[in-house]
């Protein structure tokens, strides 16, 4: 009995009330049973996966407990004696610490050669182990170890409780990068699950497994559902955003006396304490958001064995393809510096912003999915709309070169960014994954995030190098504010060139090739091993799946829709 699904425009479906069952006999009935279904549990848990991997600390509590300890390690290089530098500092107060082969650089340029070096790390994990998660069982056991040491570098940063003078600055920029680099690679781990995962929904399994249904209508239901978990999934994390915010706002409020403050409000917020308690709790968050993932994560969920004569560390740069750039990344890093030197590094004022992004982040990401489930509007407009509105922040930003009440400068424009932000700098992060989602070859889905973690973070160093030695050289972080610019426009222009239709339709020639290509090589092997012996287990079940095939005399529908489907598209 082939299943039954609901009206797949339906925008608060349940995706798991689907009718019937999925015919085993057939090729196709055969290939998707080939995964396990999803669970609710295992949606959920991935869902709140994301909650407490929201990000927050990466780019709020660890970066300016970095900047404010390298103030406080810091020195004046503009007076000969060298006076440490002021924690309430005006936009163009000179700072730098020390830093190998030079005088001392700006403590702005040594937060973005910091991100530099994070991000080309990434790269070379990427390239050179991102193949480990498409293959076997990695998947979950890296992303198991990458959350763990994620805990631990955002943990750590109590070792240095005690540090009044900033002299272990150094120390603190070293856990910055492990972080980073241990972020960034759980969020690709996590990215690459989710088209899987999506997929293998009742709903989406019983739209693949009907031989009645085209291919074109086959591709429109899996790409909105792959929309709805890629927007509820960021939306999740954009909810743990909030409740992080909330819970810090409140803190931040309650009156202290012991010091030392970081301006007059004699508030725990306004301590460096504040910072070191809340990375902590952040990492304590994120733990237990992620256990459940763990737990209720099918063990069936593997990739495809390693292809033969290939190898885990050589197949990642054999596959290595032209990335989009990203400044998304910049503008968090740039913000956060800014908004800290604006506020004096006024953890309410910081945490009230934080909790403004977060709720309109939360409005972008369930905005967009109306837009694409209701109106029909391709992933890649919606992609268009959110990255153009995203890049107007640098060229808002690029005003404070010239500019000392206007460009960023300001606390009322520090509050347009939060709300700008959050409606636009949330969904980025979901429609850009799932339009790589619909373009990544199934079975190297971790393969291809991990080169959207390039195009997202790690080819950032290019960008972050380039900004570091900018501000090296004139000692103004707004002079970073073009180079994001140029990133926006490079990454918006080659977007628009990208044909989703031409691409979704080598997707499918690869994937009849790589079936072909299979085929073929289990033929050989069977006719190999019935010529050396019959007796062997492995070769008798070889021949059996060839005479199968050889014996069918007619293709399966699914067969005709894909031929009939290319027919009509290369004419």
């Amino acid at each position: 009995m082939s299943p039954q699904q609901p009206p797949p425009d339906e925008l608060f479906i349940d995706p798991f009330k689907v009718k019937g069952t999925i015919d085993p006999t057939t090729e196709i009935g055969r290939h998707v049973l080939s995964q396990p279904p999803a669970t609710r549990l295992e949606l959920w848990s991935y869902y709140l996966y994301y909650n407490g991997n929201n990000g927050y600390n990466m780019f709020s509590f660890l970066p300016t407990l970095l900047q404010m300890m390298a103030q406080k390690g810091g020195f004046d290089p503009t007076k000969p004696d060298r006076p440490p530098c002021s924690l309430a500092l005006s936009n163009d107060a000179p700072c730098n610490v020390p830093w190998p082969g030079t005088d001392g650089i700006p403590v702005v340029s040594m937060i973005m050669y910091a991100t530099a070096i994070s991000f080309a790390a990434q790269f070379l994990l990427f390239i050179t182990f991102g193949s480990l998660a498409d293959y076997g069982r990695y998947n979950q056991y890296i992303l198991i170890a990458a959350t763990l040491i994620s805990c631990a570098a955002q943990m750590l940063p109590v070792l240095f409780i005690n540090d009044d003078d900033g002299s272990s600055w150094y120390g603190m920029m070293i856990l910055s990068i492990v972080a980073n680099v241990a972020y960034g690679v759980t969020l690709v781990l996590y990215c690459a699950a989710f088209p899987i995962l999506s997929d293998n929904l009742p709903i989406v399994r019983s739209v693949r497994a009907n031989p009645a249904i085209s291919v074109e209508e086959t591709q429109t239901v899996i790409e909105k559902w792959r929309n709805h978990v890629s927007a509820l999934s960021t939306t999740f994390s954009n909810i743990g955003f909030l409740i992080i915010s909330a819970v810090f706002l409140a803190v931040s409020f309650i009156p202290w006396t012991q010091g030392p403050f970081l301006n007059e409000d004699h508030q725990f917020g306004n301590t460096p304490l504040y910072y070191f308690v809340a990375s902590a709790a952040c990492a304590g968050f994120l733990l237990v958001n992620a256990i459940p993932y763990f737990l209720f994560r099918p063990m069936g969920r593997r990739g495809p064995p390693l292809p033969p004569n290939e190898h885990h560390l050589t197949i990642g740069w054999k596959s290595v393809i032209k990335a989009l750039s990203d400044g998304v990344n910049a503008i968090s890093s740039m913000q956060t510096y800014i908004q800290n030197d604006i506020t004096s590094f006024s953890a309410t004022q910081t945490v009230v912003q934080g909790f403004i992004t977060a709720i309109t982040s939360i409005i972008g990401c369930l905005m967009f999915l109306v837009l694409a489930k209701r109106y029909n509007v391709s992933t890649k407009t919606n992609l268009m709309i959110i990255v153009v509105a995203t890049g107007i922040v640098p060229i808002w930003g690029c005003f404070g070169i010239g500019f000392s009440n206007f460009g960023i400068r300001t606390n009322w424009e520090l509050w347009v960014l939060s709300v700008w932000s959050g409606l636009f700098t949330g969904p980025i992060w979901a429609w850009q994954q799932t339009l790589l989602g619909e373009l990544c070859p199934k079975g190297q889905e971790n393969l291809f995030f991990s080169l959207f973690g390039l195009t997202s973070r790690s080819s950032y160093w290019i960008g972050a190098s380039a900004i570091a030695a900018v501000t090296q050289q004139t000692a103004n972080a707004y002079y970073g504010w073009p180079i994001i610019a140029a990133l926006f426009v490079v990454a918006t222009i080659l977007l628009c060139f990208v044909d989703m239709d031409a691409a979704k339709l080598e997707m499918l020639h690869l994937d009849i090739q790589r079936e072909l290509a299979n085929t073929t090589s289990m033929r050989r092997r069977s006719k190999k091993g019935s010529e050396n012996t019959s007796s062997n287990t492995e070769d008798d079940d070889e021949v059996i799946k060839m005479e199968l095939v050889e014996n069918r005399s007619e293709p399966s529908e699914e067969e005709e829709h894909r031929s009939i489907f290319l027919n009509h598209t290369c004419q």
